[in-house]
């Protein structure tokens, strides 16, 4: 079966019809701490610079990140949706990439300023499951953190697999343990 081209819409109703009448709006936020993951993996929480709470997300939303030059990067959000007062991202250095998560491991530092656009969710949690199985690869386990962060709440019964290259290359690996 070809599924190429074929996509699937897993959106409450709710979610479909505020996108459709919601444009996508961007904010600005500040730097408030940069953590290093793994010598390839950068973990930046994001806050509001008026210390106001940020717009709400559910687990799997990401953010459009406005970097130096006109360069725009998604980036899913890992942190904790129930928690309003800061965005987690994670970037690895692609060192063959376009020029983004490079630009961002060269000069994010607490402080600075970003425009990032309204949290958007291409990638929801499936409302009603009885179980949830997450799969993950590499730096693919982001948007999984605000996942578990979110099933956990609920006391639902999940497991998620997640391949890397080595330990010293996991992201997230001290909270997974």
């Amino acid at each position: 079966m070809n599924w190429s081209g074929n996509r699937v819409d897993f959106r409450t109703d709710e979610e479909k019809a505020v996108t459709a009448v919601s444009p996508i709006t961007t904010l600005i936020v500040r730097v408030q701490s940069v953590i290093r993951e793994t010598d390839d993996i950068l973990r930046l929480e994001l806050v509001d610079p008026s210390g106001s709470e940020l717009p709400a997300f559910t687990a799997g939303a990401h953010l459009d990140v406005h970097i130096a030059d006109g360069l725009i990067r998604q980036y899913s959000l890992s942190s904790d949706p129930v928690d309003r007062h800061r965005y987690e991202i994670a970037v690895l250095n692609e060192r063959a990439g376009r020029g983004g998560s490079k630009a961002l491991h060269e000069t994010a530092k607490p402080g600075l300023t970003w425009t990032v656009s309204m949290p958007r969710n291409h990638f929801p949690l499936i409302e009603g499951a009885s179980r949830h199985l997450l799969i993950a690869g590499g730096i693919g386990v982001t948007p999984m953190m605000a996942m578990i962060a979110t099933l956990e709440a609920r006391e639902a019964d999940w497991r998620m697999h997640y391949c890397t290259r080595a330990p010293e290359k996991t992201a997230f690996l001290a909270r997974l343990k």
